[in-house]
């Protein structure tokens, strides 16, 4: 399928008609797949996609379960409003042309979707210029999904929330809702309840009257209490909802209270504790200091001086001892030279003369030796010991200024804090608003979880009458005489649940196969050597790295999941077989420029034969256009008028004129 054109009529931001050509151009004799379309946030980038996925889906465009009226609301609202303003029974059309090779033939298609605001859309399609008034609206339908199915729809026609819903399902139940639509498991599902239903029809036209009116009983009870669960499941959506809109009126409210200050004003009061602490602690460290300054540390200022002192004093205790050795000696000497000359009469006199010459030799330098400063030996103590104790003050004294130098510092951080916190009057509003918001939340969070027991305690009963009826069809099945039929429904069934897992497990192999190609393809240079498992039960997507280790996909970032998401799309585009456009709408808002650079490089000009991207400037801005602009076949910008709120749509890109005089 290729997409030729789209016109718009009264659509979204698109007043009047404005015709879009989409038909990839050629230079030369290659054929370029992108057509680009720049737009800023609110021009109009969104109203193409959801033009794109409405002209052909239709109401399924929305979901699965859309009531008509819910449709026709939705059909009303993307009427354009200026065009509305102007004439209450404005239409809004979208016409979508596009070439595709159906049961063997290339054919034209245009396809028409027209409505107003009071009246039922009308679906007409002509094929080869020749419109087909065999179709009514839902035959048109039918066919479009033929030609491309819902679930289908979804893989190559998406937006970055859709990107990001499926970056972020840990739980695979996209994976599953999409494999499932592609193998079509969701007919042969369906085909196995039908059957069932089959079973229990038969079975109750066998039945006694009795039976029959207590099936209808347990029936009735079992329908009952579904509706009583789904009404409470309704109740349970429209809290979510107001839970969410309470959680992002909080989120705002805190910015703005964090803008302000708020983090400061917060710990202000344990701030101001905590620095009226510190002053105590600094007035205690400066008195400790000034007490070991007046104490012996100012010796420790000149230790050179004081151990020149200390030898000093020393040397003149010294000389002190040597001269009163010889005041005692002198002393003696009388004593002994009268027991000399008892003992030895004759020589007495030689030996007293060489002991005098000894002594006298010995004490000459003690008796040169002045003695200045005469301290006693209890004095000499006292400095040796106030000596030792300035060592001990000097490292007490610094160990307390590291301790102060540190109080100081935390003293004016602190300091800092209190100055930025706002005065808690100028906040007072917003946390008064807070708190009553934080109440609506709790109130909304009580009352969903009452709503959530009923509901559940409504499905518990619903399952409970559902056993019931199991039993009682059950013993029907063997008292009746529709055996026969109920083996071949078993055998049925049972064939396709067989056919179901085999066909299930076969596809979720090439699904690994073609996944593993895409993330190479997509991720950095170490993630090259990884492969992935995908459980063909819960449809959960796992990597694995060389060494079989499983990579925790809650472990990844948010641009590596982003890549992953766009890795799984493509497998599954390709699974799928169809050979569609792939349109995607601001597709890489969350990556950085890394990741931007891989999809720019190797997903856009591959992903199909048409791919339509739109984009804002910051996403595809000059240097991604410049990589890209060899498989551009051109662009569009869309720009919006503040004055009329409409967009218009002109060729080119945000820097075209720059673009043409590169040319």
């Amino acid at each position: 399928m290729i997409f030729k054109t789209l016109t718009l009529n009264n659509f979204r931001v698109f007043n009047d008609e404005t015709t879009i050509d989409l038909s990839p151009r050629r230079d030369g004799v290659l054929e370029k797949n992108i057509i680009l379309f720049g737009g800023l946030n609110g021009a109009g980038k969104t109203s193409i996609l959801t033009a794109t996925r409405l002209a052909l889906l239709g109401k399924r465009a929305l979901g699965q379960a859309i009531h008509k009226k819910d449709y026709q609301a939705y059909l009303t609202e993307q009427i354009n409003k200026a065009a509305l303003k102007d004439d209450g029974n404005s239409s809004a059309s979208i016409i979508l042309e596009f070439t595709h090779t159906h049961q063997g033939k290339h054919n034209h298609y245009t396809i028409e979707r027209t409505w107003t605001a009071t009246r039922e859309e009308k679906v007409t399609i002509a094929e080869n210029g020749q419109l087909d008034h065999s179709l009514n609206s839902e035959q048109v339908q039918s066919f479009l999904h033929e030609l491309v199915p819902p679930g289908i729809g979804d893989l190559f026609f998406f937006d970055g929330e859709k990107i990001a819903e499926l970056a972020e399902d840990d739980t695979g139940s996209y994976l599953k809702e999409a494999v499932q639509k592609l193998l079509g498991l969701d007919v042969i599902n369906r085909l196995g309840d039908d059957l069932d239903i089959y079973i229990k029809q038969i079975t109750k036209d066998t039945a006694s009257a009795d039976t029959i009116r207590k099936i209808g009983e347990l029936e009735a009870e079992k329908a009952k209490y579904l509706r009583y669960a789904n009404k409470r499941r309704d109740f349970e959506n429209e809290l979510n909802s107001l839970l969410a809109e309470v959680n992002k009126d909080i989120a705002k409210l805190e910015q703005k209270i964090e803008e302000r200050g708020g983090a400061w004003a917060k710990t202000k009061d344990q701030e101001k504790s905590r620095a009226d602490d510190l002053i105590k602690q600094q007035t205690k460290l400066e008195s400790s200091i000034l007490s070991e300054l007046s104490s012996s540390f100012p010796m420790s200022l000149a230790p050179t001086a004081m151990q020149n002192l200390l030898d000093e004093l020393n040397a003149e205790k010294q000389t002190k001892d040597a001269k009163a050795f010889n005041e005692q000696l002198v002393k003696n000497f009388d004593g002994l030279q009268a027991s000399l000359n008892e003992q030895f009469s004759d020589t007495s006199n030689d030996i007293m003369a060489n002991i005098n010459q000894y002594f006298a030799k010995q004490s000459a330098a003690s008796v040169l030796e002045a003695v200045i400063l005469d301290v006693s030996d209890t004095g000499l103590a006292a400095i040796n010991a106030q000596i030792a104790d300035a060592e001990l003050a000097k490292k007490h004294i610094n160990k307390l200024n590291t301790e102060l130098s540190t109080t100081q510092n935390e003293l004016a951080n602190l300091s800092t804090n209190i100055e930025r916190a706002p005065d808690e009057n100028e906040l007072a509003e917003l946390f008064k608003e807070l708190r009553k918001l934080d109440s609506q939340r709790a109130a909304l969070k009580t009352r969903y979880m009452r709503q959530l027991l009923k509901a559940k305690n409504f499905v518990e009963k619903a399952l409970e009458n559902a056993k019931r009826l199991e039993k009682l069809y059950t013993s029907q099945k063997t008292e009746s005489s529709i055996t026969k039929a109920i083996q071949r429904v078993d055998t049925t069934q049972n064939v396709l649940n067989e056919f179901s897992t085999e066909l299930t497990q076969l596809r979720v192999c090439q699904l690994e196969e073609l996944f593993v190609k895409s993330y190479q393809k997509l991720a950095r240079k170490g993630d090259l050597k990884l492969s992935a498992k995908i459980n063909s039960k819960t449809f959960d997507v796992n990597l694995v790295d060389q060494d079989g280790i499983t990579i925790n996909r809650k472990s990844m970032s948010a641009g590596e999941k982003q890549i992953f998401a766009f890795a799984i799309l493509e497998a599954l585009g390709k699974l799928s077989g169809k050979v569609l456009p792939v349109v995607v709408d601001t597709p890489l808002g969350r990556l950085d420029s890394k990741h931007r650079n891989k999809l720019i490089t190797h997903y856009f000009p591959e992903a199909a034969e048409q791919v339509i991207i739109l984009s804002t400037d910051t996403e595809v801005d000059e240097q991604f256009y410049t990589i890209m602009s060899k498989n551009i076949s051109h662009a569009f910008e869309i720009e919006f008028d503040q004055e009329t709120k409409c967009s218009t749509l002109s060729e080119g890109y945000f820097w075209a004129e720059k673009v043409k005089e590169a040319v």
